[in-house]
């Protein structure tokens, strides 16, 4: 039994590690290409890969889309600027990852591959945690991606709520709501134990990790929404993430 503890712990682990690095560079790669397909980059895969430190070794965390969006504005191309800055993840993250984390749990589904079905759930997370880190969470920052946007279309915080953060609510609502019970009870039919671990670890993953990028550099505003992610939603995930998946087990 701990033998068996183990192991599920272990590759709950390692799939944890490899739907965050596959989420993350989908969302940097998408700033790149469309950056380049826009003319302000030459090369898409040139990114800014940081230090080969550990923690950027397991989370990624010094890499950058390395896009200089100074000549965008200066060459008179707002418009470019605020594209490029809401590719990352309205289409890196929201299409792309998102998307083929979907695509890949129907696949597993079908072929009876739990391991594959387990990526995938993972990567659904990793996800809806990187939409919500960015609206609402830094939509009130005064630089940045949010911030580039704002500039880029000449919109208000308030506007890219409605316009940008009104899909993204949909989207997190239904993954807790739909998606979540569906497949840890596919996922872990006969373990209880199993789906309510999952369930735990997702509440920590989206309204914790997630949510820590945002306590400081981003302002006043955004580490209050920050906090209220973390300590009202993230325990309302939880509990009605155990119910809701007990109910469909």
């Amino acid at each position: 039994m701990s033998r068996r503890i183990g192991v599920f712990a272990i590759t709950t682990v390692a799939l944890w590690l490899l739907a965050h690095a596959v989420a993350f560079l989908t969302h940097e790669f998408a700033h790149s290409f469309l950056a380049t397909a826009l003319g302000w980059k030459g090369n898409p895969l040139d990114l800014d890969w940081g230090h080969a430190t550990p923690m950027n070794i397991l989370l990624l965390q010094d890499v950058d889309e390395n896009v200089d969006y100074a000549p965008v504005f200066a060459g008179g191309h707002a418009v470019h600027a605020g594209l490029i800055a809401l590719a990352g993840v309205a289409f890196g993250n929201l299409v792309a990852s998102l998307g083929v984390g979907l695509a890949l749990l129907a696949a597993a589904r079908k072929r009876a591959a739990p391991l594959l079905g387990y990526f995938a759930y993972w990567l659904i997370v990793m996800s809806v945690g990187n939409l919500i880190s960015y609206v609402p969470l830094r939509t009130f920052a005064s630089h940045a991606d949010m911030h580039t946007v704002a500039l880029g279309f000449g919109w208000t915080p308030m506007e890219i709520l409605l316009l940008v953060g009104m899909p993204f609510f949909a989207v997190v609502a239904w993954f807790f709501i739909r998606c979540q019970p569906c497949a840890l009870a596919w996922l872990f039919p006969d373990s209880t134990p199993r789906r309510n671990g999952v369930v735990v670890l997702t509440s920590l993953t989206v309204f914790g990790f997630f949510c820590m990028g945002g306590l400081t550099g981003y302002g006043e505003t955004s580490r209050q929404l920050c906090e209220a992610f973390m300590f009202v939603l993230g325990p309302l995930s939880l509990v009605s993430g155990l119910l809701l998946t007990r109910r469909a087990g």
